[in-house]
């Protein structure tokens, strides 16, 4: 069987030097070949690849105090899917994120799929 994509967020939960502060660093995806792509946020958005989780987790875990928060249930879009007709798709409603990263309505990270209209 193989294993289907993950989603997660890379969260710091601590920043002793005060310069990078805390909450959610970056989104990212673990492909179903183990393969990390991570989107960063912030002012200069970027997008970097990496070999596996633990090559992400030894550049960027900063001793344990950034970690990896798996998003619960949620998974990318496997090979075998079928796509959706173009327009059939329903709009989904989000709360707007906050400065610091947080889901404007209920103070989780952003995005929060469970604050709904």
């Amino acid at each position: 069987m193989q294993r289907q994509a993950r989603l997660f967020r890379l969260v710091r939960h601590a920043d002793p030097s005060g310069v990078h502060g805390t909450g959610t660093l970056a989104e990212g995806v673990e492909w179903s070949d183990g393969t990390v792509a991570l989107r960063w946020r912030g002012p200069w958005s970027s997008t970097s690849t990496w070999d596996c989780i633990g090559s992400v987790l030894a550049v960027h875990g900063t001793g344990g105090r950034t970690q990896v928060h798996w998003l619960p249930g949620a998974t990318a879009v496997s090979r075998t899917a079928t796509r959706r007709p173009a327009g059939r798709v329903p709009p989904v409603w989000l709360p707007a994120p906050g400065v610091d990263g947080l889901c404007s309505r209920c103070g989780r990270p952003w995005p929060c799929l469970s604050c709904g209209p």
